[in-house]
């Protein structure tokens, strides 16, 4: 097959690097095109102002100025890639982009724009061992590598797969669902005269009005960041979910669709409302 490799991480990452050699191994074409630096949690972000800047680094390597989107719009649409690829691989992923996280990956953003531009697309990404500090990178590339031909023919359009390897893998893989995660993100907040932390899942920030608004005087300037600190955990315990699958040493595939789903239920009832009933 001719593959085009993607990601969010940035085209040195170890988890792409380790996909094209593994890939390459298998017999595939690989070419490469991923953003120049990291361009994490960009989600389906893309560049309609300003000027998107494609660097050829090797034969088959690119990296991009713009977002994991970006590759696949400018570099296959635009041309700036002299390849016509028989899929479109996103990753691997430092890091998982399960259930909720899908929301805002980058890696999935670019599968999704290749499905949406008529490429088959696959996102695949995995999480480090806490203890050894290592990523399961090779055992997820192979286990694409070993089934790829079974599973391009499940991506079209309107279908992408999104793959999440363990840290250790228990040598099986399962359809996983899609669950939503409770996150426990710290927002740290500083202004020209102050520095406060905010837990995200306690916190309530309301609108206050006046000179003095949640300690910002006006013409005080406020930075924000997050810090990561406690991994986010279902909200309810499912075992099809893909991030149960995943605690248990199980890689998850699922297929996602690329356009959002209308909830029928709300159908009907606007249904009525726009009938007066």
């Amino acid at each position: 097959m001719v593959i085009l490799v993607t990601n969010d991480d940035g085209y040195q990452a170890e988890g792409i690097i380790t996909l094209e050699t593994v890939l390459g191994e298998a017999g595939h074409e690989v070419w490469m095109c991923a953003p120049t630096d990291e361009r994490s949690a960009q989600s389906h972000a893309m560049t309609f102002k300003g000027k998107i800047r494609f660097v050829r680094h090797d034969a088959k390597h690119y990296h991009c100025s713009g977002t994991p989107a970006d590759c696949i719009l400018y570099g296959l649409s635009g041309k700036a890639l002299p390849v016509i690829p028989d899929v479109v691989i996103s990753g691997i992923n430092h890091g998982y982009n399960a259930s909720s996280d899908i929301l805002y990956s980058g890696t999935v953003g670019a599968a999704s724009e290749a499905a949406i531009r008529g490429y088959p697309a696959i996102a695949i990404s995995a999480r480090r061992d806490h203890d050894t500090g290592r990523y399961p990178f090779r055992e997820a590339a192979t286990f694409l590598a070993e089934n790829l031909a079974q599973l391009v023919p499940l991506c079209n359009h309107n279908v992408i797969l999104n793959i999440n390897v363990p840290p250790r893998p228990n040598g099986q893989w399962r359809v996983g669902m899609v669950g939503q995660l409770e996150y426990f993100d710290l927002v740290e907040s500083s202004s020209t005269k102050k520095s406060t932390s905010y837990d995200v899942s306690s916190s309530k920030i309301g609108l206050a009005y006046g000179d003095d608004a949640n300690g910002v005087a006006i013409g005080d300037e406020v930075t924000l960041s997050l810090r990561h600190e406690v991994p986010p955990e279902l909200r309810q315990s499912n075992h099809e979910v893909d991030y149960h699958l995943l605690s248990e040493g199980y890689i998850s595939v699922t297929p996602l669709v690329v356009l959002p789903v209308v909830d029928l239920e709300t159908v009907k009832a606007l249904s009525q409302l726009q009938e007066g009933v």
